[in-house]
């Protein structure tokens, strides 16, 4: 019979071996595996141009390429969802979707949302038809005036409160506009390139004008639902890098240069 000789090797010795080619392979597995693809969810008014819209089937405007910069930044892909604005608010609401943009600051909104930003500050104005006598200097002047407005929209705290105003709602700056047109409101209120994007694309921009006084400037904001603590930290420092590093200006130039 032919003897067989085993050789054990001390617990050290192999620990000493072992450990480093244990350590080798999960290095290469790390490197050879993809990532994990991380993809968030994103509300936004369907159409609100220029700053976010649908060209040629993606969505894109001003706010839309500041929020994916800010996203890429984190290497998160954006799935957009465009909604009317109650829509927007209310899966906010719900906690249905990780990010929606764009809020104004007030304090209820602070108080629901997690508010990042402000990543721009709006013009917020009062247009009238061309041939319109309308003048503005404080609220009270137009109390004698159909203003239009879109449903669930906030545009600056004193005109909010304005209860004796009458404000009559539509679902659209759209609808909002060709009410202006039709003479079914007299005066609108809104962002000022909004409404001039509108009355360009509907080639009127000759029958209307802006009223030189503005309403107010309003910083707006990017919103998380409250339960996403921790993305909306992840997208606060994103937004402090993006902007300390002059990518958000050089978007907001970029869009409104042209």
């Amino acid at each position: 019979m032919t003897a067989v000789m085993t050789m054990t090797f001390p617990s050290a010795t192999v620990r000493r071996f072992a450990w480093p080619l244990l350590l080798a392979v999960s290095a290469l597995l790390a490197v050879s595996l993809p990532a994990r693809a991380e993809y968030w969810t994103i509300a936004s008014e369907d159409h609100f141009p220029p700053y976010n819209y649908s060209f040629n089937g993606n969505r894109t405007g001003i706010d839309t390429e500041i929020v994916n910069a800010l996203l890429k930044e984190l290497n998160v892909t954006p799935v957009h969802r465009p909604l009317s604005w109650s829509e927007v608010v209310q899966s906010m609401d719900e906690n249905t979707v990780d990010v929606g943009f764009q809020f104004i600051a007030s304090p209820t909104r602070f108080a629901q949302y997690n508010m990042i930003g402000p990543f721009r500050t709006g013009t917020t104005v009062f247009m009238v038809r061309k041939d319109s006598s309308i003048a503005f200097d404080r609220l009270e002047d137009l109390t004698s005036y159909r203003i239009g407005v879109v449903d669930g929209f906030s545009y600056a705290p004193d005109f909010d409160a304005a209860t004796y105003l009458e404000k009559v709602s539509s679902s659209s700056n759209v609808v909002n506009f060709r009410r202006l047109i039709l003479g079914r409101v007299d005066v609108i209120i809104g962002d000022l390139h909004v409404l001039n994007y509108m009355a360009k694309q509907d080639g009127r921009l000759k029958d209307v004008r802006v009223l030189p006084k503005p309403v107010g400037l309003i910083p707006r904001y990017v919103a998380l639902p409250k339960a996403r603590k921790e993305k909306a930290e992840r997208l606060q420092a994103a937004f402090a890098r993006l902007r300390d590093d002059g990518t958000i200006t050089r978007i907001l130039d970029g869009w409104l240069a042209e």
